[in-house]
């Protein structure tokens, strides 16, 4: 999906709304997030926040852009960074994560990965976006809601600090209260996760657009 300068400016507000700004903070990126925005002067997630004065990691199976290759379906490759990130950003990437069943993993480390007190900033397709508009169809599997994140906040005991539509995608900002283990109901997790089959023309676009630096975690 790559990142904005709208999708920047909502996550820096966010940042400095929560935890009073950006320098000096953990930050944890999923997906190499490219900047194709003629404003912003980086290229990259990366060169951004730690232009920034963030402590910045990226991880994304195609290792390019100083991401580090890590599975975002396998926790155990997370494990070191248990408690350890204020902030973890999710732009346009956990909806790749297949299969089906690798979401909950997938949101699992990111629970995992965050500390008490920091936030998880998510941009990502919305389900009646595309009902309603068509918006980012055959964009990805997964498709998310309104509920999923209110869902997501009330189980894990985050506290729901942002939740619009921003450019026909859920913008969601959720506060982690307590170090809790991750919810263990696997069928409430999945209730409000829609799937849309894709074609194999979308899924041959989205791999060629990924070997050109653009894509995220698939």
């Amino acid at each position: 999906m790559g990142l904005t300068k709208m999708y920047l400016e909502n996550m820096n507000e966010s940042i400095r709304a929560t935890l009073g700004g950006l320098r000096g903070k953990r930050m944890l990126e999923l997906g190499n997030q490219r900047i194709d925005d003629d404003p912003i002067p980086e290229k990259t997630g990366k060169q951004y926040f730690e232009n920034r004065g963030l402590e910045h990691i990226s991880v994304d199976l195609n290792g390019l852009d100083g991401a580090q290759k890590r599975d975002l379906s396998r926790p155990e490759q997370f494990a070191e960074w248990n408690n350890y990130f204020d902030i973890v950003t999710n732009s346009g990437t956990s909806e790749h994560v297949e299969p089906l069943a690798a979401q909950y993993e997938c949101f699992k480390i990111m629970h995992n990965c965050l500390k008490v007190g920091g936030i998880a900033l998510h941009i990502v397709p919305d389900i009646n976006e595309l009902r309603i508009k068509g918006a980012r169809k055959g964009h990805c599997a997964n498709y998310y809601s309104f509920d999923f994140f209110k869902l997501i906040a009330e189980e894990n005991n985050y506290r729901l600090l942002s939740l619009r539509i921003l450019d026909d995608l859920i913008y969601s900002c959720l506060k982690k209260v307590t170090d809790a283990p991750f919810m263990k109901d696997r069928k409430a997790f999945f209730k409000f996760i829609t799937r849309r089959r894709r074609t194999v023309f979308k899924n041959l676009i989205h791999n060629l657009w990924d070997r050109c630096k653009i894509g995220s975690v698939s």
